[in-house]
């Protein structure tokens, strides 16, 4: 019997698996927090550690979870196509800047700094800048698009159409972050938006590789915006 017979339909890609690398990294950001806590915590300690700790967590489980024989593969192989990813990402993230703060202006809405965005205001020293960008540009990229486009776009996909899962998908991408943050509520839309973007991106060039390029891109215009404020 071969691998892939072996795993079966069991090979398949399920919303418990995502549920379970995201909820891995939750869970190890408690103890990391408590382990350099001294009445609060330095934006140093906050990526080098905390951030570091949840995000290495939740690849780690993904990474246990991709060795059963017979799973689904995500795409993860590069491709010469994706030295363009990051470019996309930073236009994107320019648009959604610009779309969100036209839009609060309109209404006549002060959003609150997300609290991750007061915490990188606050790296001072290029150990802390090196911590910001090593977690924020590249770490987190990997995790969440492995949990929200790898693992649960695709268990979505054998249940839903392709439109609908992009819309799921997309959605608990947004309110993860608002879960994680209820200061990023003004940020839920352009995230929203955003999740779609890459879910439309995986679709049509079906590796996640792309996706997780232009989610570097995204999150750096973010994080050069704020360290050379």
């Amino acid at each position: 019997m071969t691998a892939e017979a072996a795993g079966g339909r069991d090979g398949r890609w399920r919303v418990r698996h995502a549920v379970a690398a995201f909820g891995a990294g939750l869970a190890a950001s408690i103890p990391a927090t408590a382990a350099v806590w001294r009445g609060g915590v330095t934006p140093f300690e906050a990526f080098a550690v905390v951030g570091a700790v949840q995000t290495l967590a939740t690849i780690g489980v993904v990474a246990l979870l991709r060795r059963r024989p017979g799973r689904e593969p995500l795409g993860l192989r590069p491709a010469s196509s994706d030295l363009l990813a990051p470019f996309l990402g930073v236009f994107l993230a320019v648009a959604a800047s610009w779309a969100t703060y036209v839009v609060l202006q309109l209404l006549g809405i002060e959003a609150p700094s997300q609290s991750v965005v007061r915490v990188a205001e606050g790296a001072v020293g290029w150990g802390t800048r090196a911590a910001v960008v090593i977690v924020a540009v590249l770490l987190a990229p990997v995790a969440e698009e492995l949990v929200f486009r790898g693992i649960l776009l695709r268990a979505l996909r054998h249940r839903f159409s392709a439109g609908w899962s992009g819309l799921i998908s997309a959605l608990a991408f947004a309110l993860a972050h608002l879960a994680l943050d209820p200061d990023a509520v003004a940020a839920v839309p352009a995230l929203f938006v955003v999740g779609l973007v890459l879910a439309a991106m995986v679709r049509a060039t079906g590796r996640l590789s792309f996706a997780v390029g232009v989610h570097f891109g995204f999150n750096l215009a973010g994080v050069l915006a704020l360290l050379l404020a």
